[in-house]
């Protein structure tokens, strides 16, 4: 049980299909302590069953990561609840349906910004704020896609979006690793989830 006392975040639990939920079950399987993260009421729903699967109802937050009092307001929570934690999983991405389909080109600047937002700098904001909750040996991981070196037909945006997070986990694990804080992205290959 390599990560018995160890406690972590998880962002991006959608059902049981997601990737994230996988990561959850693998680390619970090793001893971990996990916190989770909805979006809204409806996501909610499906993560609080999740939760209470591991045995960590108590440990759901609302987390809407375009809205930084929400990021926040999870800080002060998981201080009260967790103390220190150990690891994120960042399993967050979006793309405006427009940003999915049809030529490229014409992909709309509110459509780009908030993939940016949500895909890219959500991890930003999600590793500042909750730095110092950090452990001092703390990991955080996002998840990419072969997207974001290859062309993908259909993923359009989010391949423009996973590449940045790519570059944003290179300069964050750069910057970071000063802190004994290690940042890296997994691809975890096609898989159908929500």
């Amino acid at each position: 049980m390599i990560m018995q006392g160890k406690k972590g975040l998880i962002v991006g639990v959608a059902n049981n299909k997601s990737i994230a939920y996988g990561i959850a079950k693998a680390c619970r399987a090793q001893g971990a302590e996990l916190a989770f993260t909805y979006l809204n009421d409806a996501l909610k729903k499906r993560v609080v069953p999740i939760a209470e699967e591991f045995g960590f109802g108590d440990y759901v937050y609302p987390c809407d990561v375009s809205k930084p009092e929400e990021i926040q307001e999870l800080v002060k929570s998981l201080e009260k609840d967790m103390g220190q934690i150990d690891f994120i999983v960042h399993s967050i991405a979006f793309a405006p349906k427009e940003g999915l389909s049809g030529r490229f080109y014409d992909i709309s600047k509110e459509a780009f910004d908030i993939a940016m937002d949500i895909s890219v700098y959500s991890l930003i904001e999600i590793v500042r704020e909750l730095k110092p909750i950090m452990s001092d040996s703390c990991s955080v991981l996002t998840l990419s896609y072969y997207g974001g070196v290859k062309y993908i037909p259909n993923y359009n945006l989010m391949g423009v979006a996973k590449a940045a997070l790519e570059m944003t986990v290179k300069y964050m694990a750069e910057d970071l690793g000063k802190d004994g804080i290690r940042v890296n992205a997994i691809s975890a290959g096609p898989i159908k989830t929500l």
